[in-house]
């Protein structure tokens, strides 16, 4: 089950990444999370600059970190914490700071800066995958993507399209769709078509909010493949059975 939750959230270098960080204590831990989200994002550390270009979840990227300390990609001030990025060639500043139990995250660019309060129960929570992924969400939601947005409003005149949003945010915007809708996405490019195809957690819950329309189905449910699949059938079924009804009551 979690390495089903791991493959549809954090791909598996980030993923592996981000264990590193939990080899860390308190606040240092916090502040290297915070820095793995952010280059996930696509936020490039200066001191690598020269090796890439800003990217959206760079598996290569993630392996040069990965070889490296992750605290030598910033520098500590008593307890607060400095790192500097790039996106797009514009300096960014990922700032943590220290207050009483908590660490403040300011992701700052120019005139554009946003923060987010990383709690001491987060700290203990994000030993859970399903934790990392919910608070990889709500920090890319509230900080990261908006001064990425930012940054790209400036630089090509346009905010990124939804290929430059980070995949678990597209994943949580797959599951605010219906199946017409996630067809209709799967047909816009390639990455669509696979992060939906692939995304069977969604096509689970969809199956199951079809078979309170089939009380036989659930005993159909077991070892199923490919939920996707299994929806096309079940839906299928249910339309019929619809046009049977229709014919009776004509």
């Amino acid at each position: 089950m979690m390495a089903t939750i791991e493959k549809n959230s954090l791909s598996s270098e980030f993923s592996s990444l981000l264990s590193n960080t939990l080899t860390s204590r308190g606040h240092e831990r916090l502040f290297n999370i915070a820095f793995v989200f952010t280059v996930e994002t696509g936020f490039i550390p200066i001191s690598l600059e020269e090796q890439f270009n800003s990217t959206d979840s760079n598996i290569k990227l993630a392996k040069t970190i990965k070889s490296q300390p992750l605290n030598s990609f910033w520098y500590k001030d008593n307890d607060n914490f400095h790192a500097k990025l790039v996106m797009s060639n514009q300096l960014c500043h990922l700032i943590g700071v220290s207050i009483d139990g908590s660490l403040i995250i300011t992701l700052i660019h120019s005139s554009i800066s946003k923060c987010i309060n990383f709690e001491d129960d987060e700290i203990i929570s994000s030993e859970n995958i399903k934790s990392l992924f919910d608070l990889s969400l709500k920090y890319k939601n509230l900080v990261s993507v908006p001064v990425k947005c930012a940054i790209k409003e400036i630089t090509v005149g346009q905010y990124p399209s939804l290929c430059g949003v980070p995949e678990e945010l597209i994943s949580y915007i797959l599951t605010k769709l219906n199946p017409p809708d996630l067809y209709s996405l799967m047909l816009s490019c390639k990455k669509m078509y696979h992060l939906v195809i692939n995304n069977q957690l969604i096509w689970k819950k969809i199956v199951i909010e079809l078979v309170t329309t089939l009380p036989e189905a659930p005993r159909l449910l077991v070892n199923i493949p490919d939920w996707r699949l299994c929806y096309y059938d079940l839906n299928r079924t249910v339309k019929c059975k619809r046009k049977v009804v229709e014919r009776i009551r004509e």
